[in-house]
């Protein structure tokens, strides 16, 4: 919309930032079910509000440390690729990053917060957009698993 030949200036999109950890061991990535059962996620999760000046690698470890349990130990990686998720009827609209990690030990002791887990090879399984919570994040996981050499 337009007045006196000027474009109406349009709010700014107020986002929750998200840290997330892809796991790999061997040639398999660690994909969480979240707690209803219906979609995958992985390991990680939002900056709290206390967190202003906190490390992003700390900020990872604690999330990691809160879902998989204090015994996971991994090696973090680079950032490798980001999307948005929107929860409509929450109000709630997190831009998430997601970072290679490779798994070194530990045994896995789910939080609340997650159903199941598993260790996936994306070569040998074909994902599915409804195994994910928006398309956004599908398409991000397919480009990402479709360029690795």
């Amino acid at each position: 919309m337009e007045t006196n030949n000027q474009p109406t200036k349009r709010a700014y999109a107020i986002y929750h930032v998200g840290l997330k950890v892809l796991l790999k061991k061997g040639d398999e990535f660690l994909f969480l079910t979240d707690a209803v059962g219906k979609h995958f996620d992985l390991p990680g999760g939002r900056i709290d509000d206390v967190e202003h000046t906190t490390p992003l690698t700390e900020v990872i470890a604690r999330e990691v440390s809160e879902e998989l349990g204090e015994e996971i130990k991994y090696k973090l990686g680079k950032p490798v690729f980001q999307f948005r998720r929107h929860f409509e009827s929450k109000g709630l609209h997190i831009f998430l990053t997601v970072y290679e990690a490779e798994y070194l030990s530990g045994e896995i002791k789910l939080s609340t917060e997650h159903s199941d887990f598993q260790w996936i090879n994306p070569r040998k399984i074909d994902l599915k957009e409804e195994q994910f919570f928006h398309k956004e994040e599908y398409l991000a996981f397919k480009k990402y698993f479709e360029n690795l050499v």
